[in-house]
């Protein structure tokens, strides 16, 4: 015996997407048509070099960062704890979808109810301990 259902029986679930029209054997593969560039190269080159540029200036970074906690070791200063790094989002609640939503909710309201009815029930033993012993 429950108070709530544990399923909602008016809720209808989405029909899932079903594969669109028939495919046959005998059709030919799609063509993907491409036309190579002789600008294409040039691009992927500049673009190679910048990732090699920032790569080697993050190397720099570091070994900068190595070295002045090392000069500060020397020097008998504590340097600074390192940093980890972490995404901003990562203090944010994930974002439910609606059903889940729900279904949180209702969990919710009913450990609510259930904690409400032990608080009762637990008050109501003490009264009645306290006032059997009188």
């Amino acid at each position: 015996m429950s108070l709530f259902s544990k399923t909602p029986t008016n809720r209808k679930r989405r029909p899932k997407k079903r594969a669109s029209g028939w495919q046959w054997d005998d059709a030919p593969p799609a063509k993907r048509a491409r036309k190579k560039r002789s600008g294409d190269t040039v691009e992927q080159v500049y673009a190679l070099n910048a990732q090699i540029g920032a790569i080697e200036n993050f190397l720099a970074g570091r070994k900068a960062a190595r070295a002045v906690a090392e000069r500060m070791k020397r020097d008998g200063v504590l340097p600074p704890p390192d940093r980890v790094e972490t995404p901003r989002c990562a203090n944010r609640r994930p974002v439910l979808s609606h059903a889940e939503r729900r279904r949180y909710n209702a969990e919710r309201s009913l450990n609510g109810i259930r904690f409400l009815l032990l608080f009762c029930v637990a008050c109501g033993l003490a009264w009645w301990l306290i006032f059997a012993a009188i």
